[in-house]
């Protein structure tokens, strides 16, 4: 987490601020100085309420040097938490919807789903982050760190951006646009790559320690499967391994019994995760999901041979596991583990950093929404959507590259139309 020094730390009396639509006032608040990224600043964090998601709510505004940087909301565990949910950004000052999205300098907060926080009208499906009404430490950090983004890019600016990293002379002309022959390619790179599996075994890690857990423990898949997120998959996978390792022992009734060992086994050197707040605390409200509805066993999460509908129903239910991890989940467990899974027309694709930026590039997707890319994986490949994930995937992160795409090694050479411009704002690990 980055080093913020505050100080000249007071209490505010009541005061107002004109918004460009009316007045808002506050029922008082903090000014400080904050030292940060080896610069001084002037700061303040107002508390006030206002009419928001549904009823009136605790709102709190948050200014470095006299701008308006981040507004706060109470969550709805308010009463106890004492938290407000902050929205997080990304460059453009969009919502962050993917983990991939989050700035670094967010690793020491609490993140979460917006949604899950405040269940109300008009909540929007992003990440935030839950910080104490009085924290002003961490307000000041969150100010900070949103007045590094970037502004929203001009048209000009836009249009201008380059195919970096291809060599158009190594290559010939980009075919025309053909979603079909696309997927064609795509399940054909899906074939190779299952044949590849067959020869080598799994590898969801380096490991093959870790890749026997993750293969012979489900509760340890489930675990794999919530820390996916915002750091390498070979790190993600290799963390319930390392957890077990750290810990007296390794079940959902062992989490919930010492959840403060949990937390520290993440956050010991080398640390387990990026976010080592957020992590261990899903990690322990998975075990107790697992205890209450599953009877203990992670296992039953895919017992009786659900549907592919029903299982990422299931995984959704669960803390940090959103579209993108039941999709992949689903999959991987159909796939690759041989779990009995019916109606696999149910399945999608994964709204993952890689798959995005090559259905952008391809042209199979027009732009940047999960809505439209899953219905594109469903109109192209309608037996089984989830199909055309794991290829889309590899091809991004071993060809499709965000800065220096291998186009003329790319399994797609053959059929893509080297749309590279369109995926330039995807990145991500």
């Amino acid at each position: 987490m980055i080093d913020i020094e505050l100080t000249d730390v007071q209490v505010l009396s009541p005061f107002d601020f004109r918004w460009p639509e009316g007045m808002e006032s506050f029922e008082g608040g903090w000014s400080f100085q904050a030292r940060v990224g080896g610069k001084r600043h002037r700061g303040r964090h107002g508390i006030g309420a206002r009419p928001v998601y549904g009823r009136v709510r605790v709102h709190a505004v948050t200014w470095l040097d006299g701008e308006v940087q981040v507004e706060g909301v109470e969550a709805d565990d308010y009463p106890v938490s004492q938290a407000l949910i902050s929205r997080l950004r990304r460059p453009g000052r969009a919502n962050a919807r993917m983990w991939e999205d989050v700035q670094s300098g967010y690793e020491g907060f609490d993140v979460v789903d917006h949604l899950r926080e405040i269940e109300a009208p008009y909540s929007p499906r992003c990440l935030a982050v839950k910080i104490r009404e009085d924290d002003i430490p961490a307000w000041a950090l969150h100010a900070w760190l949103r007045s590094q983004l970037p502004r929203k890019a001009s048209g000009a600016a836009r249009s201008a951006v380059a195919p970096s990293g291809v060599s158009r002379a190594a290559l010939p002309p980009a075919p025309s646009l053909d979603a079909r022959a696309v997927a064609r390619a795509l399940l054909a790179h899906a074939r190779s790559l299952a044949g590849q599996m067959k020869t080598e075994g799994l590898k969801f890690t380096p490991d093959p320690a870790a890749n026997a857990l993750i293969q012979d423990d489900p509760f340890a898949f489930l675990l794999a499967v919530i820390a996916d997120m915002g750091i390498r998959a070979e790190r993600a996978w290799a963390l319930p391994y390392l957890l077990r390792q750290r810990l007296s022992g390794f079940s959902p009734g062992v989490l919930v019994s010492d959840p403060d060992a949990v937390y520290a086994a993440v956050q010991q050197e080398p640390k387990l995760h990026r976010f080592v707040n957020t992590v261990p605390a899903w990690l322990v409200q998975a075990a107790q999901i697992v205890l209450d509805e599953y009877e203990g066993d992670a296992a039953n999460l895919w017992a009786g041979e659900p549907t592919a509908f029903q299982l990422r129903r299931r995984m959704e239910a669960f803390p940090g596991i959103g579209q993108k991890k039941a999709a992949m989940a689903v999959e991987i467990l159909s796939r690759d583990l041989g779990i009995p899974i019916r109606e696999l027309d149910g399945s999608d694709v994964a709204y993952d950093v890689h798959l995005r930026r090559v259905f952008l590039r391809t042209g199979l997707a027009d732009h940047d929404d999960l809505d439209h890319m899953v219905a594109v994986g469903r109109a192209l490949n309608p037996g089984r959507p989830g199909a055309l994930d794991l290829p889309a995937w590899d091809i991004g992160r071993r060809w499709c590259r965000p800065a220096d795409p291998d186009c003329p090694s790319c399994p797609l050479n053959a059929v893509c139309p080297r749309l590279i411009a369109r995926g330039a704002a995807v990145k991500g690990v």
